[in-house]
């Protein structure tokens, strides 16, 4: 495959707990492939932008905020007790976050991949992408996966359910989506990525 084949291609890469999105964006980076993980990304912009760490402190109070980054444990109950939380928290932190992601592309104009488990919620990060990876495995494998990274079987069930299916909101999204159904070895994703990379389809 050449370089040109693969150029001015900006890919998603997402899908529910436990489906191995993360362990595609191993494979591509042990390729030396560009792979921006969302997730480490915000942990990052937590840490290090004041201006984010201003914002955040000015809507939820300085406790939310840790010297590392911000406060899990007043979130997870915040967000347990008011609904809204979770978007009013998104609406500060996801603009940073797309503006950290355009950087990324900028400076890999080529072949680049972005990690994101919340993909579909932030439809400025979506509109920068020529096709999305949609990774998924059916419920009792992710559901294994779990429970052998430590979570318990309840534990791991309600992630699942809360997450719902992450598939049916990428339905007639208008832009291309590949399925990669991880239900196997490691072994035999790294193949299904091979079959990925040679569907890439030329940009909108």
């Amino acid at each position: 495959m050449t370089v040109d084949t693969l150029a001015k291609k900006h890919i998603g890469i997402t899908g529910t707990i436990g489906s191995g999105k993360s362990a595609v964006g191993e494979i591509l980076r042990r390729r030396g492939l560009p792979v921006l993980d969302a997730d480490a990304c915000v942990h990052s912009l937590y840490r290090d932008c004041a201006a984010l760490r201003e914002q955040l402190a000015a809507a939820f109070g300085p406790e939310c905020l840790t010297a590392d980054g911000v406060n899990r444990k007043f979130f997870a109950e915040l967000i347990f007790k008011d609904g809204s939380a979770r978007e009013r928290l998104e609406s500060i932190v996801y603009p940073y976050l797309t503006d950290a992601v355009r950087e990324f592309f900028a400076a890999n104009p080529g072949e680049a991949y972005l990690e994101a488990a919340l993909l579909h919620r932030i439809p400025e990060v979506v509109e920068l992408l020529d096709q999305v990876w949609l990774v998924d495995a059916p419920a009792k494998v992710r559901l294994e996966r779990l429970h052998q990274r430590g979570l318990s079987r309840e534990d791991a069930k309600r992630r699942i359910e809360t997450q719902g299916d992450i598939a049916a909101l990428w339905a007639g999204c208008g832009i291309p989506v590949v399925k990669i159904e991880n239900a196997g070895t490691l072994d035999q994703l790294e193949e299904l990525v091979n079959v990925s990379l040679e569907s890439l389809v030329k940009a909108r």
